[in-house]
């Protein structure tokens, strides 16, 4: 998988393309901190497709929100914090935290294992939330790699995503973390029909 392929779904050149980028990201951050003001209803969640939504960090006191939303499952990407486990397992919610620092993506290994895990739970009828903090890059990105593990084109899954979460913009690190794991992922399963 070819990292400018992934690059054009979003991509604009020159100079007018990293500000347009560096533009979006600040917004994105600025209507992230927004749904933390006290009063505001709004989740920082986006619901991609029936079985996967991505996003922002959620506060401990909204994880009934999560489950009301039919979410089963919680892949947390934050190395600065972590989801409470035991308040989320309290409603029968599942949580796996892949620590990543900000603006990196996580490693093909992380990628491998969120999706590994993610899978089953997928095919019992699950809902899947991949998250960071602010839902621009890390949990975007580990939703992309499970669209791409069930069999989506990863442009097509990038396109789709952003659609439903327009915040969602990978910076060049975490699109070459994509196209190294789409690389992997495709490899593997070859030689897994083999």
């Amino acid at each position: 998988m070819s990292e400018s392929l992934l690059r054009s779904v979003h991509h604009v050149p020159g100079v007018r393309g990293w500000v347009r980028k560096q533009v979006l990201r600040v917004v994105a951050r600025g209507v992230e901190w927004t749904t933390k003001l006290p009063g505001r209803r709004a989740l920082n969640v986006s619901r991609v497709n029936a079985w996967l939504h991505v996003g922002g960090s959620v506060p401990r006191s909204r994880y009934a929100e999560l489950k009301a939303q039919g979410i089963t499952a919680v892949i947390d990407l934050r190395a600065e914090r972590q989801d409470d486990a035991e308040a989320l397992a309290a409603l029968g919610i599942d949580l796996l935290h892949l620590p990543v620092t900000d603006r990196y993506p996580p490693s093909v290994e992380q990628l491998s294992r969120g999706v590994e895990w993610a899978l089953p739970r997928l095919d019992a009828g699950g809902v899947l939330y991949t998250h960071c903090e602010h839902g621009v890059g890390r949990g975007p990105l580990m939703g992309l790699a499970v669209m791409v593990a069930r069999g989506w084109d990863a442009p097509d899954a990038y396109r789709a995503l952003r659609e439903a979460r327009w915040q969602a913009t990978l910076n060049d690190r975490q699109l070459r973390g994509l196209a190294d794991f789409v690389a992997g992922w495709t490899a593997r399963e070859a030689g897994r029909a083999a």
